[in-house]
């Protein structure tokens, strides 16, 4: 009889923050060297992937039952995870036994050798929440913006701004529609701003008139000719 349940084997080394809602994960790239993982075909690889994910979810305990599967695996047919339990990616148990407070779990297959812990980490449970977005946040607009200089001043201003900054989405389509105006698009981005000083200008609030490209013109010319 197949056990109740499947869990991801040494889940903790990928569960970043594990309270949050949604909750995800960190996916080592350490994963693709290891031999075993390379020795599954890429239907399993991917199915481990998501398995992840729907870890997270579920504080590590997957029911193990056809129907739910197939549903959040998003696979017609029958799911067979055999491959990835005997590999020891997977641990299948029943219901919980503990010893200790512990839970125990009945492990089939050895334990996969990666090598993760060969990677630099500077990040630690101790991180926010809100730094961590911080930094994507930054990272997003530092590579929308089209001019790549002073990077350094413009995480400083991007800091110094903190609650009276916009929305991502705000400074984002300020940023594109900047891109279209007569100073961002002549002489080949000469009188772009530096991030830093466009900032601290809170310039996303600027009034921005659209130079029509040359293209865009042509294009409207040629209906017109047509019409």
């Amino acid at each position: 009889m197949a056990q109740k349940f499947l869990s991801v084997k040494n889940f903790e080394t990928y569960q970043r923050y594990k309270d949050r809602l949604p909750p995800w994960i960190k996916l080592h790239y350490a994963l693709l060297e290891d031999s075993t993982w390379m020795m599954l075909d890429e239907v399993q690889q991917c199915r481990y992937m998501k398995l992840l994910l729907i870890a997270s979810r579920c504080d590590n305990r997957i029911l193990n039952d056809q129907v739910y599967l197939q549903n959040m695996l998003r696979v017609r047919g029958a799911v067979d995870l055999t491959p990835l339990i005997t590999s020891g990616f997977l641990v299948t148990f029943g219901d919980k036994k503990r010893r200790n407070g512990a839970t125990i779990m009945k492990s089939h297959g050895p334990i996969p050798s990666l090598s993760v812990h060969r990677e630099t980490e500077t990040e630690t449970e101790t991180e926010t929440e809100t730094e961590t977005e911080t930094e994507t946040e930054f990272a997003r607009v530092w590579n929308v913006f089209p001019r790549k200089v002073g990077k350094q001043a413009a995480e400083k201003a991007w800091s110094k701004l903190n609650s009276s900054r916009p929305t991502l989405d705000v400074l984002i389509h300020a940023i594109e529609q900047q891109k279209k105006t007569e100073q961002w698009t002549k002489d080949h981005g000469k009188f772009i701003p530096h991030l830093s000083t466009w900032l601290n200008g809170k310039r996303w609030a600027d009034e921005v008139t659209v130079v029509e490209s040359l293209e865009s013109r042509m294009e409207r010319w040629a209906h017109k000719e047509e019409a």
